[in-house]
């Protein structure tokens, strides 16, 4: 059905109109790549990074996609803070992250929970860049946090609500008479009551249409979710699961053969307190993982550089006994604490040999000459965004006082940008508008389809709702323009020019 992962990565640079995002994504994922993803359209960039195939950061040049932009958005940081901090990251070159957990602004846990929300929010913008360039850079440096998302899960999340519906429909053909079904022995991500429906769907083998029909969901919410579905290996055509070999049966116990309790009930470890409920503990763990990737071996491990055996040997063990894996029952910190366990361990051994001790006292010799000006780029410098970072809101507001000029073209320009930049539903509903009235006679029905694609998507959008109202009297649908009214006015109760317009709908309906 689609290319192999092999064959879409031969392809070092090209077009996600050619080789999609989503595709590209469980490419790398597949072929467990290490790598970054550089992403650029007009004059927007990110640069994502893949370890294993997962992707663990992203830097863009958008500004409502940094860290501290991004708190403010969700309400886990005030403007004022975020202005404060940012302003003592600059000077100080630590960390926004480190400085707002040092200030008691949040916690590390919710800091980690909040970056990897930043990081999804990065890579799912990425699904809508249908016109970008890509290119795979192979020469990378790891990056400052441990954030680790799952591709399936990006996937399935991206097609389903990010990519535009024609990039699915151009990319995903199939004529009426094909028939699905479910490929066994494939493990997926999670899925929400909508998309296990539909998959539970292809069990029967279902044509297009009937799948629809059994799963009760409309064409783009069927086609998107059966992309999703065939681009992660969880559904195929029918004569393409039935080439494939089978999975071997689990082979069942010998009949007199009696299991142990051991052996049918993972073992938990006894002795040890759990740690998880406790919150400076579980604060302390996620705090070490967040920055373990930045240290090197000394400050990882809490050591000087002319550090002996036993002093050496003594720290170790005791950040060993600190986060052990086995004070924690929940699999997430588990995962966690396994893998710092795993970092203090590589950083001890480097330490003991003599050779690897000297080569990492050279390299913090050569950072300290660096941070003075003397010293050679590195690599994550030589590839770093350069343009400055793009802002919606300074494009949005432009093109309102364009629109109050009556420059309408002038207005679009700016109002595209804005949705280029941060698709939110206001600038959606502003740039329709702008169409519109550039050229009345000719932009109406785009102009329609755009706004009432916005109230679909955001129901609380006012604009969205008057622009549908005023686009729609303009069209001579009064039918729709009065629904339209209606729900701006039930937004926004206080206008009362809402009434008036319902009123003159409702006697135009009448005629």
């Amino acid at each position: 059905m689609f290319a192999t992962p092999a064959q879409v990565l031969k392809q070092r640079e090209g077009m996600l109109a050619e080789t999609p995002f989503p595709l590209l994504l469980h490419a790398l994922a597949i072929e467990e790549r290490t790598c970054t993803l550089e992403l650029k359209v007009r004059q927007r960039e990110k640069r994502i990074t893949f370890e294993d195939g997962a992707p663990v950061a992203c830097v863009s040049n958008l500004l409502h996609e940094t860290l501290g932009k991004f708190l403010v958005e969700k309400g886990k940081l005030s403007e004022a803070d975020y202005q404060k901090t940012l302003s003592e990251s600059v000077q100080t070159e630590v960390p926004m992250g480190a400085l707002l957990v040092q200030r008691g602004l949040i916690s590390p846990f919710d800091l980690y929970k909040q970056m990897q929300a930043n990081l999804a929010q990065k890579v799912l913008d990425c699904f809508r860049w249908t016109d970008a360039r890509f290119r795979l850079i192979a020469d990378i440096e790891a990056p400052d946090t441990s954030v680790r998302m799952n591709t399936a899960q990006l996937i399935l999340t991206g097609v389903a609500n990010v990519m535009p519906f024609d990039e699915v429909a151009t990319h995903f053909t199939f004529t009426d008479e094909r028939r699905f079904a479910q490929m066994p022995g494939v493990e997926g991500p999670k899925l929400s009551s909508k998309d296990a429906r539909l998959f539970q769907v292809l069990r029967f083998r279902p044509s297009f249409t009937e799948m629809q029909e059994r799963s009760g969901l409309d064409t783009d919410a069927v086609l998107r979710r059966l992309y999703a579905f065939c681009i992660l290996g969880l559904a195929d055509f029918v004569e393409e699961v039935d080439a494939r070999p089978q999975p071997a049966p689990v082979a069942a116990p010998e009949p007199g053969v009696v299991l142990e309790a051991a052996e049918m009930v993972p073992a938990e470890p006894t002795g040890v307190p759990f740690s998880d409920e406790d919150e400076a503990v579980r604060n302390a763990l996620l705090s070490a993982f967040m920055s373990h990737r930045s240290q090197d071996p000394f400050d990882l491990l809490g050591v000087s550089e002319d550090v002996q055996a036993v002093a050496l040997r003594k720290a170790f063990l005791g950040l060993a006994d600190k986060y052990s894996p086995l004070r924690f029952k929940t699999p997430e910190l588990k995962e966690k604490a396994e893998a710092l366990l795993a970092a203090y361990a590589r950083a001890y051994g480097a330490l003991t040999e003599a050779d690897l001790a000297a080569l990492w006292r050279k390299r913090r010799q050569a950072a300290r000459e660096k941070k003075r000006g003397t010293g050679r780029p590195s690599t994550a410098e030589q590839f770093r965004i350069r343009t400055e970072l793009l802002d919606a809101k300074s494009q949005f507001d432009e093109g309102k006082s364009r629109l109050k000029a009556e420059n309408f073209e002038g207005a679009f320009e700016y109002f595209e940008y804005a949705c280029d930049i941060e698709p939110k539903a206001l600038y959606r509903a502003y740039r329709a508008w702008a169409r519109y009235l550039m050229k009345p006679e000719s932009h109406g029905k785009l102009a329609l389809q755009e706004l009432l694609d916005v109230v679909k998507q955001d129901a609380g959008s006012e604009e969205g709702w008057y622009f549908l109202g005023e686009v729609s009297r303009g069209e001579g649908q009064w039918a729709q323009a009065e629904d339209a009214y209606r729900k701006a006015f039930k937004l926004n109760p206080k206008n009362r020019r809402y009434v008036e317009l319902i009123q003159e709908s409702m006697k135009r309906v009448k005629r």
